[in-house]
Order: C-alpha cells, then structure tokens, then sequence
C-alpha cells in the first residue's frame, strides 16, 4: 500500500494553523506526505499578521521535518482553487484538511468538492472535526 498524501491548502486570510497541526497529527499516524500549499499575496506587500503566519509555519514544518515527517511547502500566486485540483490530480492526494478560519475558506471547500475524488476533512476548532463525504468529481 502506498503512503498517504495529505494537502493542507492556506488561504490568505488564515489566522490559525490548526488544519496544519492536524494534518502533521494525521500524517504522523499513516505515515503520510504532508503538502502545505499556501497562497500569498501576488502584490508583494508585507503584512504584519501574514508575516507573523509565514514564521510560524515555518516553525512548524522545520519542527515537523526534525520529527521525521516529509512535509513539502508549495507556494502559489495563482487562483488556490486550481493549484489545489492540480495537486490532487497530479500528486495524487488522498485527504484534504482544511481549517474554519473564515468564509474564503468555506467558499473553498465548496467550489473544490465536486471537482475532486479526495477526502475533506475541516477542521473547526480544537475537538471539532468535519469529516465531509468524498467528492463526486473526475478522477
């Protein structure tokens, strides 16, 4: 049986790294590929708060990496809806793990679903855990 692949799409606006903690939690357990896709602002301008979530995800993924995980961080400036359909497609993702931080990231999370054969998983708050149904799209 093949390793499992998990993606762990950030949008802009994310505040937390809770789907982040979850899927390195997720991945420590299957021994699986951890793939971080973050998305940043084309503009180039500095924003203290999205500054303060590239440090500390960077913690993360060096702290997870020192664990024994293999954890890749892929960056895009690209619409996150059609990075994320082609790193399904052509890395073969099996779970997605999305957090709650806001309603871009629900909007997401629909607009995906139909076009993928990958699990969802979001990841609401600390014990809240939404295992949503695999989507019914192209595989």
């Amino acid at each position: 049986m093949a390793p499992k692949k998990i993606l762990v799409p950030l949008v802009q606006s994310a505040k937390e790294l809770k789907s982040v903690h979850y899927a390195m939690s997720l991945a420590e357990r299957l021994y699986a590929h951890v793939y971080i896709l973050q998305q940043v602002d084309a503009s180039g301008s500095d924003n203290p708060p999205s500054m303060w979530m590239g440090e500390a995800l960077l913690d993360l993924i060096n702290s997870a990496r020192q664990a024994g995980l293999v954890v890749s961080h892929h960056i895009t400036h690209r619409l996150l809806e059609e990075e994320i359909v082609s790193l399904v497609r052509n890395e073969g993702i099996d779970v997605l793990v999305f957090g709650d931080d806001d309603a871009a990231g629900e909007r997401l999370v629909l607009q995906i679903k139909p076009l993928i054969p990958s699990q969802i998983i979001q990841v609401k708050g600390k014990d809240h855990i939404n295992y949503l149904k695999q989507g019914d799209g192209a595989r």
